[in-house]
């Protein structure tokens, strides 16, 4: 009931008061174009619903938590990732802003497993206070960053590669807007696409697992490990690769995005 009443003052009021709404409209019509007024004003609904489920899961993320049932665990490369673990290989799980990644990280350590996750601040005190709440909840290492002009930067960054380095599972977003990254791309258009990920995983022999948390009904999730990226060609076929996939989730079911971000 709770997470319900958040998705309506969502739509209703956040949406709009934020400017997300306005974003999410012109996501979509760049993607969607080809669709109907009609159609696309449907699509819009659903996807809005969906926001408005995540934003509630995050402002009760204790009580998600409790009720929240264990994942189906599925994908080809979930004996690779269980593989790595065990021989304590580094792996890099790189997710996007879809589903619920938060609770990914929830799901790894009932799994037993300790994860380090790099993320960026919001530049909100509320918002910024609440994810980082909600990854103490989780038991899990968050090594978060701000702009590069911002202190604190190059060292949160250097803990977060040796976490890495010394055999750890972490996760890393890989569908922010890089102004300096190469442009590959997603969902039909070229996106500047970030590509440290496919880096320190080259650089440190690590598995580098698109892994995704998915909505399926109510609080009902299915995390999905794909087969390791494999270190061969340029850094940017290797981002090509997640970005690939990623478009490949959305167009199968476009609420799982967050159509929020100002992807291009």
């Amino acid at each position: 009931m709770r997470r319900a009443w958040v998705g309506v003052w969502y739509r209703l009021l956040f949406a709009r008061l934020s400017g997300q709404a306005e974003i999410t409209q012109r996501n979509v019509r760049a993607v969607f174009g080809d669709l109907s007024a009609v159609r696309r004003w449907r699509l819009l609904g659903r996807i809005k619903r969906a926001q408005g489920q995540f934003f509630g899961e995050v402002l009760n993320f204790e009580r998600v938590l409790e009720l929240c049932p264990p994942p189906v665990i599925e994908g080809a490369g979930r004996e690779a990732f269980f593989a790595a673990v065990e021989a304590k290989r580094p792996v890099i799980l790189l997710t996007g802003h879809i589903g619920n990644y938060a609770l990914g990280l929830h799901f790894l350590k009932q799994q037993g497993i300790d994860a380090g996750f790099l993320y960026r601040t919001r530049g909100n005190i509320l918002l910024d206070s609440r994810f980082d709440e909600m990854l103490r909840l989780t038991g899990q290492r968050g090594f978060k960053i701000g702009h590069r002009s911002q202190g604190g930067y190059e060292g949160k960054l250097k803990d977060f590669i040796e976490f890495l380095g010394e055999g750890h599972v972490t996760v890393m977003l890989g569908d922010h807007r890089d102004r300096t990254g190469e442009k590959i791309r997603f969902l039909g258009r070229r996106a500047p696409t970030s590509l440290p990920p496919a880096k320190l995983a080259r650089a440190h022999d690590a598995l580098l697992i698109p892994c995704f948390v998915l909505r399926a009904r109510g609080l009902q999730f299915r995390a999905v490990l794909d087969a390791p990226i494999p270190h061969k060609g340029s850094l940017r076929a290797m981002m090509r690769v997640f970005n690939d996939r990623m478009t490949e989730i959305i167009h199968d079911d476009p609420r799982q995005w967050s159509w929020t971000i100002r992807r291009w």
